[in-house]
């Protein structure tokens, strides 16, 4: 899924664009054991509950693409009777009717979970008639092709609020309140089917992390049995930093790195508009190389191929915002560490001096100090010789 669709159907779960009309869910507590359960007609439930649901439920589709969404294609065995997509696309088509059905997928849930504290686990069903589009890419709201019947599961912690005053708005006092639990955001999630092309895409589903270090991988095989999981962010990163130092060896300098690292910040800029994460494959990777360390092509072709398919994998992609565009160039040592505006990075040069190697950062005058503010020499010599 782009961008565009991640877009087009996170407004299908706020007030304006509301197109769930059932909802399930569960209450877990920590030893894995259902405390209560949930299923209602969504609009039957009163404005500020349903606005509640709505506020969680469209959080799972927050984040980037790469970062905080994976979209993950089912294994053709788990589309045989039994399996994991069969199961799922048979709950969707129960229209959450289907007591039993519920109760498996919730079940199959809970105990992947049952050690990572209290939880609410939400599953809400909605249906999209998909406007078609003009030839302008305008909607034409009452024509409609196709209809997009979808499930959102949010995995949501509940947490203890602590004992103190709050204040009561009803008699207007401040009130000693009792521990009490609160639901928070969700930390996972996702949507099935995907939505792809404008279209339902019942063979791959999105999946949503809060945090990429607890993407809990255990859920994910529950779910999906994905034959493979996608690379976080901070993978992705590793992975070509070991491309650029293997390759590149002992031209991996500070000028090459870069002039590298502005080549793929420039690649994203003109990619903004585009509703599709740029990917850059071997293909890409090797001019990259190539262009930014011009004196040696050479070791770049002899390395690249086999540095290629050790680090990123052969046949494999990273997404360039996940490498690149940084707003700001960081140059750090164990001792030192300096930061620098992407679009400023001219002004760093290197120098041999004395056979060593140099960072050349020009001081101006709106330079600090803890917090002083310091003039550059050729300031201070010019009023020195103002006061002679």
């Amino acid at each position: 899924m782009d961008r565009k669709a991640i877009a087009e159907i996170r407004k299908l779960l706020t007030k304006s664009g509301c197109r769930i009309d059932k909802l399930a869910g569960c209450f877990v507590s920590e030893d894995g054991e259902v405390i209560a359960e949930l299923k209602e007609t969504f609009h039957a439930l009163p404005e500020e509950e349903a606005e509640g649901y709505l506020d969680l439920l469209k959080r799972v589709l927050s984040g980037k693409p790469g970062r905080n969404l994976f979209e993950m294609e089912f294994p053709l065995s788990e589309e045989q009777a039994g399996g994991r997509q069969a199961k799922l696309y048979s709950l969707l088509r129960s229209d959450h009717k289907d007591s039993a059905q519920l109760a498996e997928f919730f079940g199959r849930l809970v105990s992947t979970l049952d050690r990572a504290g209290r939880h609410l686990i939400l599953l809400a069903r909605g249906t999209y008639d998909i406007p078609s589009k003009a030839s302008d890419g305008t909607e034409m709201e009452d024509a409609s092709d196709y209809v997009y019947e979808f499930l959102v599961c949010a995995v949501c912690p509940v947490t203890e609020i602590s004992e103190g005053l709050c204040y009561d708005a009803q008699t207007l006092h401040f009130v000693s309140k009792k521990s009490d639990l609160s639901v928070q955001a969700p930390v996972l999630g996702f949507l099935y089917p995907a939505f792809n092309d404008r279209l339902p895409d019942i063979h791959q589903i999105l999946y949503y992390a809060k945090n990429e270090d607890e993407r809990h991988i255990e859920l994910i095989d529950e779910i999906v049995g994905a034959e493979e999981i996608p690379q976080t962010q901070s993978m992705q990163q590793d992975s070509f930093t070991d491309l650029v130092e293997q390759t590149l060896g002992r031209h991996c300098d500070f000028d090459t790195v870069k002039l590298l690292t502005e080549t793929v910040n420039e690649m994203i800029s003109e990619e903004k508009d585009s509703p599709d994460p740029l990917e850059l494959g071997a293909q890409q990777m090797r001019r990259i190389l190539k262009d930014s360390c011009a004196d040696a092509p050479d070791t770049v072709e002899e390395n690249f191929e086999r540095v290629f398919n050790n680090t990123i994998g052969e046949g494999r992609s990273v997404a360039a915002d996940n490498i690149g565009g940084r707003s700001v160039m960081e140059i750090k040592s164990p001792s030192v560490k300096i930061t620098v505006k992407s679009d400023m990075t001219a002004l760093i040069t290197t120098r041999i001096l004395d056979g060593r190697e140099f960072l050349l950062i020009p001081v101006q005058d709106d330079i600090e100090v803890n917090g002083i503010r310091i003039l550059p020499r050729t300031f201070r010599g010019a009023d020195a010789g103002d006061e002679e």
